[in-house]
C-alpha cells in the first residue's frame, strides 16, 4: 500500500504546521516549552484517542477489529502495530477498508496488508450467513495451486452483530470489461480462461464443500423458480423459451461457479497473476450460469461484435467444456426475470418497463440463437 493524502473515510494523520518531529516521534503541539520542547499529542496518543472521538467511523472500526483480530492470532507477546487505515472500496453491504500491519515477533508471517470487509447495518442474516461461508471458500483456495492469485483470509470476527471479514489485501486494478480500454487486456479472452479454471477445481476433497447443486440441471430448476407467479403475459413466452431449454443431461455434475465474475472482481497488477476476489456468491452449480453473470444479456457482451462467441471460444480453448449460446441466453433470461420482478416490487435498479422490455431483448436473441 502507498501513501496517499487523506480522502473522505481515511483515518486522519498527523500533518500540517502545528506537526513538529522532537525526540524520534511526530508530536502534534500546540506551544512549546521554555526550553523549546513541543507539547501536544504524539503520534501513538493521537492513534489511540482518535478512534474514542470518532468511535463510529468506519475506519476506526476497521482499525479496532484488526488490533483484536490480530492480537487474538498473534503469539501473546507480540506486538502489534497497525498502520493508517484507509477507505479502497465499497459494496451494496459491505465497505472495505485496509492497513498495514506489522507484528514483532512474527513467527507466523501475518505482517503484511490487511483488508477488512466491514458489514453494513442494513445486511440481513442471509448476507451474514454468505459472508462466513466466503471465508471457508477462501480457506479452501488458499490451498490450492491455481493459476490466479485468491486473498487468503484470517478469518470472520464480530462487529456488533454481524461478521466483518479480515483478508489479504491484494494488488491491483479492476478489469474494465470494455474491449479495447485497457492495454494489453482482451477481456472476452481473460475472463473465459478464469472461468475455465474457476471451473476445473476439484472440490471433492475440501473439508467444506461449498453449498449449492448436485447437478447442473437441478441448478437450472432452482432458477427457473424466479419465472413462478410473474404475473404478467408478457413475460410468459420467456419463461416458456427457458422450460424448454432446461439442460437436457440431468446427471452431469455441477462444478465450482464464482457466482459474480465482473471486472470489479478481477484484478491485474504488473508482473503479478490476475487476481479474484469476492467470494461471497461462490456455489456449485453450472458453469454456463458463471457466464451469464458476464454477459448479463446484453447485446454486445465486452461492447464487440459477436462478444459472447467470443467469450465461448476462449473459455473452450481454455480447456472449459463446450457452452452453447442458447445456454448462457437461459440464465440470462432468468437473471432478467429476477431483475423484472424487483423491479414489480420497488426494488430494482431501474422501473418495469425497462426491466421487461430487457427480458423481452433477451427473449428475442435466445430465440434467434436456436433457429
Amino acid at each position: 500500500m502507498t501513501n496517499s493524502p487523506d480522502r473522505p473515510g481515511d483515518e486522519p494523520t498527523l500533518s500540517g504546521e502545528e506537526c513538529v518531529e522532537y525526540g524520534g516521534q511526530v508530536i502534534w503541539g500546540g506551544d512549546f516549552t521554555p526550553d523549546g520542547a513541543p507539547i501536544g499529542l504524539t503520534s501513538r496518543k493521537f492513534r489511540r484517542l482518535d478512534p474514542e472521538l470518532e468511535h463510529r467511523a468506519g475506519w476506526a472500526r476497521a482499525k479496532a477489529l484488526l488490533a483484536r483480530a490480530f492480537e487474538t492470532c498473534s503469539s501473546p507477546a507480540a506486538d502489534v502495530e497497525i498502520g493508517q487505515v484507509k477507505k479502497i472500496g465499497e459494496g451494496l453491504f459491505r465497505k472495505v477498508y485496509a492497513a498495514h500491519v506489522d507484528l514483532s515477533p512474527d513467527p507466523y508471517h501475518l505482517s503484511g496488508a490487511w483488508a477488512v470487509l466491514l458489514p453494513d447495518r442494513k445486511a440481513t442474516q442471509e448476507d451474514c450467513r454468505r459472508w462466513v461461508r466466503e471465508v471457508a471458500v477462501l480457506g479452501q483456495l488458499a490451498r490450492e495451486q491455481l493459476p490466479f492469485r485468491v486473498p487468503a483470509p484470517l478469518g470472520a470476527f464480530p462487529d456488533g452483530d454481524r461478521p466483518a471479514i479480515i483478508r489479504r489485501f491484494i494488488d491491483g486494478i479492476p478489469v474494465d470489461l470494455r474491449a479495447g480500454r485497457m492495454q494489453s487486456i482482451r477481456p472476452a479472452e481473460l475472463v473465459g480462461w478464469i472461468a475455465a479454471a474457476i471451473h476445473a477445481i476439484d472440490v471433492s476433497a475440501w473439508r467444506r464443500p461449498p453449498a449449492g447443486a448436485a447437478t447442473r440441471r437441478a441448478h437450472a430448476e432452482e432458477l427457473i423458480r424466479v419465472f413462478d407467479d410473474l404475473e404478467s403475459t408478457e413475460a410468459e413466452p420467456a419463461r416458456e423459451w427457458a422450460v424448454q431449454h432446461l439442460p437436457k443431461d440431468k446427471d452431469s455434475v455441477a462444478v465450482l461457479v464464482h457466482g459474480d465474475l465482473l471486472g470489479q472482481n478481477i484484478l491485474v497488477f504488473p508482473d503479478e497473476a490476475p487476481a479474484v476476489i469476492d467470494w461471497e456468491f461462490c456455489r456449485m452449480g453450472d458453469p454456463a450460469f458463471d457466464l451469464a453473470i458476464v454477459t448479463r444479456g446484453v447485446r454486445r457482451p465486452f461492447q464487440m461484435a459477436r462478444g459472447l462467441d467470443h467469450l465461448l471460444d476462449a473459455y473452450s480453448a481454455a480447456g472449459g467444456d463446450p457452452i452453447e449460446p442458447s445456454e448462457v441466453h437461459f440464465y440470462e433470461l432468468c437473471l432478467a426475470a429476477g431483475w423484472y420482478r424487483e423491479a414489480l416490487q420497488g426494488r430494482g435498479s431501474e422501473p418495469p418497463e425497462q426491466a421487461l422490455a430487457k427480458l423481452i431483448g433477451i427473449l428475442r436473441r435466445a430465440e434467434e440463437s436456436t433457429r
